[in-house]
């Protein structure tokens, strides 16, 4: 299994070796000192580096408290009103570290994607007609399978499958995918969550013949013209924080940079930090 997925105390909790990592949310209605403890010994037992917990503001002091330090601020998350927030705790402190030219690059990426921000705007570039964008259902999995299996090549164990995907349909995920001539390109997969009206762009493939034509461009269009119908007040997402490409696509889309998770999670075979974006829906 790509990452164990469990209800941990009601929170709906991620974890595993490759990221050596914890990653908790929907932690709104419980018992955070009860949760944060097992977390913590969660980590100890599997020798976790980092636990992240995203919360409201409800729950910020208590994270706070326990050590944990917010890492990224998202207005407005929960339901358009309420703030949200990233935090961390670091048990291994030298996670946390990175070093100066890493630090130079991500500032760079920053500043280069902030400075294309165009808020207001929904288009700059019309779909070429020979691409169609369509909701992927249980039957499309190989398919996406198969394309991460193109993608990750050379790193198998990155490879998402079938059963990994009908679990995350049954987490109320959503899957979309670009295609060209009846073949998959692109493919996004959203985390729908109606209960704080906000959804998560949680992955985005592109075949490996097709990089650096920008075509998850049209994605995020077509997922932003969505918002109404998934009953999405916010869309927020997690991009590698030294990828100019990817960056520079959210801000064009008029999406605001939260802040930096740092050394958050294994790509390929390199620990990244990742830049969190998120655009908000003011109709």
């Amino acid at each position: 299994m790509f990452e164990t997925i469990e209800n941990i105390d009601g929170a709906l909790v991620y974890h595993g070796n490759m990221h050596n990592r914890i990653y908790f949310s929907e932690a709104e209605n419980v018992n955070l000192d009860n949760l944060l403890q097992k977390m913590k010994d969660l980590a100890k037992k599997k020798r976790y580096e980092k636990i992240l917990g995203k919360a409201s503001e409800k729950g910020l002091n208590v994270l706070k408290s326990q050590g944990f330090i917010v890492e990224a601020k998202i207005p407005g998350l929960y339901n358009g009103s309420v703030d949200g927030y990233f935090l961390a705790d670091y048990t291994n402190e030298k996670r946390h570290a990175n070093d100066e030219k890493i630090m130079k690059t991500i500032a760079t990426v920053k500043t280069i994607a902030e400075a294309a921000n165009k808020p207001n705007t929904d288009s700059h570039f019309l779909m070429p007609e020979n691409l169609d964008i369509k909701e992927l259902s249980s039957a499309d999995f190989p398919l996406l399978e198969e394309l991460h299996q193109k993608a990750y090549k050379y790193h198998p164990h990155q490879i998402k499958d079938a059963a990994y995907f009908s679990k995350l349909k049954n987490l109320n995920h959503q899957f979309y995918g670009l295609f060209q001539n009846g073949e998959l390109l692109v493919s996004a997969i959203l985390a729908v969550n109606s209960s704080e009206s906000n959804v998560e762009i949680v992955d985005f493939v592109t075949h490996p013949d097709y990089r650096g034509q920008n075509l998850s461009y049209f994605l995020v269009q077509d997922i932003k013209n969505k918002m109404d119908k998934l009953g999405c007040k916010t869309i927020y997402t997690m991009v590698r924080s030294t990828s100019y490409g990817l960056n520079i696509t959210f801000s064009k889309h008029g999406f605001i940079l939260a802040g930096t998770l740092i050394n958050n999670c294994i790509v390929r075979d390199a620990m990244e930090s990742m830049n969190v974006w998120y655009f908000k829906n003011d109709r």
